[in-house]
């Protein structure tokens, strides 16, 4: 059964994931939760807005978000949201290992395009770590279904 781009980057994320679960980070998919960070972002200055003596850093520190947003400070939040509005479609995951954050992206080759080395240059000027998740998946798998007869059981 030959794979395309699409069920190889869906083999990446499975594998990434199990990574990432097996190593203890934390970590969200930047096309999912990129909307979700902006969204976090509004309701926090919502709410600094309603009440301006509460720090925007107590609402993103003790707020229900801080597991989907994994930021620590809101500067730190609002640098990530920021770079989310040009960057999102260039990265796949946000992880935080517990001793860095950074943006992801799943690679079979460290060989990038040059959008994308851009967009990491741009991330890292604006003082955010970057990481590559490389796997080899083939572009090939043999895959077949069998039936199981009632006296093979």
């Amino acid at each position: 059964m030959k794979l395309n781009q699409q069920d190889k980057i869906q083999i990446f994320g499975v594998l990434a994931e199990k990574y990432f679960n097996e190593n203890g980070w934390k970590y969200y998919k930047v096309s999912t939760g990129a909307e979700k960070i902006q969204k976090i972002c509004e309701d926090i200055n919502r709410q600094h807005a309603a009440y301006p003596s509460i720090t925007r850093d107590w609402y993103v520190q003790n707020g229900g978000a801080k597991g989907i947003h994994l930021c620590d400070t809101w500067e730190e939040l609002r640098v990530v949201s920021d770079f989310l509005k040009i960057g999102a479609s260039y990265f796949d995951y946000f992880v935080d290992t517990g001793e860095i954050k950074a943006f992801c992206i799943l690679s079979a080759t460290k060989e990038l395009e040059p959008a994308r080395i851009d967009i990491i240059l741009k991330a890292q000027n604006a003082g955010m770590k970057t990481l590559v998740f490389l796997a080899d998946v083939p572009s090939e798998i043999n895959a077949s279904v069998l039936q199981i007869k009632k006296s093979e059981c």
